[in-house]
């Protein structure tokens, strides 16, 4: 079954507005030309096994056409089509898809441009929750039915606690008294079977920096700043999130420069509780039968009342619900050497065709630019019913933002030791990453 996602943007999250069970019009779209050749380049830098990779490899099977990733500046000027982490800097150097005949179609279906936007060069592959993802089994075992719910409200100083003891307990299991959410629990005296296999709090996976320290994991901190962007609205915010990418790293399952791959693969093993990240490529990595014991819990930082300065806003907003993310952006190089004809068959493929639109929604989670989504499993109906009540909107940023903002954090989990220094270091460079002077 799909679902039309009619949503609305709240003061402190989307909030569901009607729902009724849709099919995907496509008619409206032109037919997907064939390839000529049958073959795609594609420039990527995207992590190996992300969904957005795992879409245009459907594509390939259906269609027949062969699918070359490629990678650095040489790879970008010779490829048909990119499919980037972010959106473009800018206009140069990338097709108006506006501009084409077959992509304006799709652009439109989008909702795209908006009204007073000027061309298109990116077109959203679709939408899905980040979050810290657990496996429920592993959660129960370790806290008991009830925890979900109080793991997620928890504050920031239960939150680090619970970390902390819990890497701990995964080094000597004992008795372990928790408050979360004002509540009680005990973590359990000896291991319990479905927790044994444990070897940290976090999956990290630095291996893939803008993956997991760009865009997405600066939206507490961008929706914090409310609409402008100084070093007074940033600075708090900005060493909460600190807090969080060290609380992180020294509660880490094995290695921090482990790839998504891996890192999704260690909590799919059941070696780390969480995995911070798409949900779309966990379900990529891990399967969509696998996938359907994990559960969200909301990228908590240590903020305070007094670094919110906007009024959509407040801190049990900010603290307590997943982010709707991007899983990545369809665009054409302006290079001279694209196919266009091959680029527009793969986002017609995947915008107008029926099969694209079961792949995106069905095998990958995604909720898709025209708001469709699949409730035909239990954690597709739960990302349903969370987007239609509550979740933080992703404050989209720049390729080149999301790059440096993925830097500050790689640094910060990369030093041999903390300090104040460290912490300013971040800060500092996280600003001008956001291009605050």
């Amino acid at each position: 079954m799909k679902r039309l996602l009619a949503t609305l943007l709240a003061a402190l999250c989307l909030a569901g507005c009607s729902q009724q069970d849709t099919v995907s019009q496509t008619s409206s779209l032109p037919a997907a030309p064939e390839a000529e050749p049958q073959s795609l380049t594609v420039y990527c830098d995207l992590p190996e096994g992300s969904a957005g990779r795992a879409a245009l490899n459907a594509y390939a099977q259906a269609q027949s056409v062969t699918v070359d990733f490629v990678s650095g500046e040489e790879g970008l000027a010779s490829a048909d089509l990119a499919l980037l982490a972010a959106q473009p800097d800018s206009t140069e150097g990338w097709v108006d898809l506006t501009g084409e005949e077959l992509l304006a179609a799709a652009a439109s279906r989008a909702g795209l441009p908006a009204e007073g936007q000027e061309g298109i060069t990116a077109l959203p592959m679709g939408r899905t929750l980040y979050a810290y993802w657990a496996d429920s089994t592993v959660l129960t075992a370790l806290l008991g039915e009830n925890a979900l719910t109080d793991l997620q409200n928890a504050s920031w100083t239960e939150w680090s606690a619970f970390a902390d003891k819990l890497t701990a307990w995964i080094a000597s299991p004992a008795e372990t008294a928790l408050t979360l959410n004002g509540n009680s629990y005990t973590l359990p005296a000896e291991a319990p079977e479905a927790a044994a296999a444990l070897t940290g709090v976090f999956a990290p996976s630095g291996g893939d920096q803008t993956a997991a320290l760009g865009g997405a994991l600066y939206t507490n901190v961008l929706l914090a700043a409310g609409s402008e962007y100084t070093d007074k609205t940033l600075t708090g915010p900005l060493n909460g999130l600190y807090s969080a990418i060290v609380l992180e790293a020294d509660n880490a399952a094995g290695d921090a420069a482990q790839t998504m791959q891996e890192a999704v693969t260690a909590l799919g093993d059941g070696k780390a509780l969480f995995y911070r990240g798409l949900l779309s490529d966990a379900v990529a990595v891990l399967g969509a039968d696998r996938a359907q014991t994990l559960v969200p819990l909301p990228v908590k930082c240590q903020l305070e009342d007094s670094d919110i300065t906007t009024e959509d806003y407040n801190l049990s907003g900010l603290m307590n619900y997943p982010t709707l993310a991007c899983a990545g952006y369809l665009a054409v190089p302006d290079n001279g050497a694209a196919d266009r004809k091959a680029a527009a068959s793969a986002i017609l493929w995947l915008y107008g065709s029926g099969d694209g639109n079961t792949r995106l929604t069905d095998d990958l989670y995604l909720v898709t630019p025209w708001n469709t989504a699949s409730d035909s499993t239990t954690l597709g109906a739960l990302q349903v019913q969370l987007v239609s009540t509550g979740i933080l909107p992703e404050v989209a940023v720049t390729s080149t933002q999301s790059a440096d903002l993925a830097k500050a954090g790689a640094d910060v989990v990369a030093a041999e030791t903390r300090s104040t220094a460290t912490r300013t270091a971040f800060v500092q460079a996280a600003l001008a990453g956001l291009d605050v002077a």
